[in-house]
């Protein structure tokens, strides 16, 4: 089963307002203070009035909408999430238990039926628990995998009342390959969906009637989950997660600009932040980055369409703020045409663990191991004394932002 909690941040502020959740007209809106506020959930009926969804910015909205605009509690949305997964816990092992997201999780009842009956009345039992004991609405996709579950759940059961759907491999050619679009489909993009499109496959049927080797070339091993996919076939199974090798394990961060971003120096100011956390969690768990890499995403695509840009560099292992930033700021400088951002991340990959520590020929070895000791302890005073109490200058000006930053939760409003 795919359990979805029903427009989950706007039933929580709804519920806080003792309003029936999916009556209520709510939309929870980050950075109110700014026009480029996000949309990051939308009651029901608010959806279907106005066409509001997550990602909807504040000035796209208008004043005839009838709206009432929240601000996000991401405590509360964190700690009802517990609540609500204890309940699903009640239905199944621990093993057979996979939170997906804040308001998603997966659960396999496949051994709960002596127990507790047939499928829909697991989850019928689950609805109304989670209903009584938190107000939550939740939606229920079934499937006798994890692919055919998700999809049950994001194009049927959501749909409409009991919030239930269940798809079994009988179904799949009035199920799956009449799912409208394919980017309705649980794993194909936009970019995946028009390399399709190229190839003459415009549907989901198109996609299970295709030559598998035919994908194969085109897409690789993608290629071959595309047509298992598409004819309801997944192997994954909930009791064997995938831990990724120690080398393949990254340290990243990005942040979704509340205005456009022109200036070089504006633009580094919070590039510079980003690489400070970024150091803070590598030291935090003594490791070290030899790759260091920069995603930037434009305001509007620029004259060659492109919508943002990528790049990495190799450097020599470190968890040294100073030396992420001298990195991010090559690579910035170095593939920048001047473009309006609204989108900056950062991620150093390639983490080994600092058996021994290597120095440069130029550098002087007392000023290396001061530097390293600094950053240490302005990463304990942060620690326990919080982040603000010790900031680089950067962080002042008017571009930074990672003192409000360092007040949210997840990113938004605690």
């Amino acid at each position: 089963m795919c359990i979805d909690c029903k427009s989950f941040y706007a039933s929580t502020e709804a519920i806080r307002r003792a309003e029936y959740p999916l009556a209520a007209k709510i939309a929870v809106l980050s950075r109110a203070e700014s026009n480029g506020g996000l949309i990051l959930a939308a009651s029901p009926d608010t959806k279907k009035d106005y066409g509001v969804k997550l990602g909807t910015r504040k000035f796209e909205l208008r004043s005839d909408m009838d709206i009432q605009l929240v601000a996000p509690h991401m405590s509360d949305y964190i700690k009802l999430n517990y609540r609500i997964n204890q309940i699903f816990r009640q239905f199944t092992d621990d093993q057979h238990w996979f939170i997906y997201s804040i308001d998603e999780a997966f659960i396999d009842v496949s051994h709960s039926h002596k127990l507790f009956g047939t499928n829909d009345e697991i989850a019928a039992k689950i609805q109304k628990k989670v209903f009584q004991e938190t107000g939550i609405v939740t939606t229920v996709g079934i499937g006798p995998n994890p692919l055919m579950a998700k999809l049950a759940l994001d194009n049927a059961a959501k749909t409409e009342a009991p919030w239930r759907a269940q798809w079994n491999y009988q179904d799949v050619p009035k199920t799956i390959w009449k799912i409208p679009s394919l980017t309705d489909f649980w794993s194909i993009g936009s970019k995946t969906a028009d390399k399709l499109e190229r190839m003459g496959i415009h549907t989901l049927y198109d996609l299970a009637h295709t030559n598998r080797k035919k994908l194969q070339k085109k897409f690789g091993v993608l290629g071959d989950a595309l047509y298992f996919h598409s004819w309801g076939i997944d192997y994954s199974d909930l009791t064997k997660r995938y831990v990724p090798r120690s080398d393949n394990k990254g340290y990243g961060n990005s942040q979704v600009l509340m205005r456009d971003y022109l200036t070089k120096d504006d633009i580094e100011t919070v590039l510079f932040e980003i690489a400070d956390q970024v150091g803070t969690r590598l030291r935090k768990h003594q490791v070290l980055g030899e790759v260091v890499g920069i995603q930037i995403g434009f305001s509007e695509p620029n004259q060659a369409n492109q919508r943002g840009f990528s790049a990495q560099t190799k450097v020599d292992p470190t968890n040294q703020t100073d030396d992420l930033i001298r990195a991010v700021k090559y690579l910035f400088e170095k593939k920048w045409q001047g473009e309006a951002l609204r989108n900056l991340g950062e991620r150093v990959n390639r983490i080994s663990k600092p058996n021994s520590l290597q120095l440069s020929l130029f550098e002087d070895v007392r000023k290396a191991d001061a530097n390293l000791r600094l950053e240490h302890t302005i990463d304990q005073i942060r620690d326990r004394y919080g982040y603000k109490l010790i900031v680089r200058g950067y962080s002042k000006k008017s571009a930074g932002t990672a003192i409000d930053r360092s007040k949210l939760v997840g990113g938004h409003q605690a």
